[in-house]
């Protein structure tokens, strides 16, 4: 689309009278199930995903990788975990700890890998400084998968 065709100026005057709201919409996914399809053409639930990313990515502990990716919304969390790992020096329980409810709109890998490199102190430190919020709250009624 050429920036002074007629459509082109109507797309922008859509756009930014609110109609750039309902182009998203449209082409987001509209439910909380992952992209990816399975054998059967089913969609893969964004906690299968996460746990297969996560094994795929070498975290061989079945119990962590079920840990990690409890409530996932996406692949998030296997993401962090893999990227501390491969890049940072966490521990695989330190990794876990910082990463289990990573979302897409928070990276804490990324924030912990700033910190580090500034300075910032001690891993436990750093830690706390970069974990999602909900870890937090969830330290008051922790819930531990068998």
């Amino acid at each position: 689309m050429k920036s002074d065709s007629p459509r082109f100026r109507s797309f922008l005057r859509h756009t930014s009278s609110g109609g750039l709201g309902v182009v998203l919409l449209l082409v987001a996914p509209a439910s909380g199930l992952a992209q990816d399809d399975d054998d059967d053409g089913e969609a893969v639930a964004p906690q299968v995903s996460c746990y297969t990313a996560a094994s795929q990515g070498g975290l061989t502990d079945d119990y962590a990788a079920t840990q990690l990716c409890r409530g996932a919304r996406s692949n998030a969390p296997a993401k962090c975990f893999l990227r501390v790992q491969n890049e940072g020096s966490l521990t695989q329980a330190q990794a876990l700890q910082l990463c289990q409810f990573a979302t897409t709109d928070d990276d804490p890998a990324s924030c912990y890998l700033q910190a580090r490199s500034k300075s910032f102190g001690d891993d436990s430190r750093i830690l706390q400084l970069c974990q999602p919020p909900v870890t937090e709250f969830l330290r008051y009624c922790p819930v531990y998968v068998q």
